[in-house]
């Protein structure tokens, strides 16, 4: 099955990403629409979808049962899915944490191992004092 033949669980798991940080953005709900106008491969979306993106409700969204529908689906796939959430995410412009842990729970949800997508997350580096050590090699 392709992605095509599951779209309503893609705008789904799309929409889901919009939300991520607690506030839908216009960037983010128009690039949700443009991403499912490249899957199928229109230039705008037929009337079903455009109402199934507008009458989405995170409240009431079950990762687990749409993730479950790609469960065999080949990891190649899933990353996909997860490389047109992480588009979703970076649509308004900011990286924010929320974000970057919905992406983290997805792609677990989805069974993919941590490593097949690191490169869409972020990694936070422990911040360290380095004052001393810079006026060390600054000044002698």
């Amino acid at each position: 099955m392709t992605m095509k033949d599951r779209l309503p669980l893609v705008a789904d798991l799309l929409m889901e990403a919009a939300h991520a940080d607690n506030r839908l953005h216009g960037e983010e709900k128009d690039a949700v629409k443009s991403l499912l106008c490249g899957i199928l491969e229109v230039p705008t979306l037929p009337m079903d979808v455009a109402f199934h993106i507008d009458e989405f409700d995170a409240k009431s969204f079950d990762r687990r049962a749409a993730t479950q529908a790609f469960a065999s689906d080949p990891p190649e796939l899933k990353k996909r899915l997860l490389e047109l959430i992480a588009v979703v995410h970076a649509a308004d412009g900011e990286i924010d944490f929320a974000e970057d842990a919905h992406l983290r729970a997805v792609g677990e949800a989805l069974g993919l191992a941590p490593e097949n997508f690191k490169d869409l997350v972020v990694d936070v580096v422990e911040e360290i004092d380095i004052g001393d050590d810079m006026d060390r090699l600054r000044y002698g």
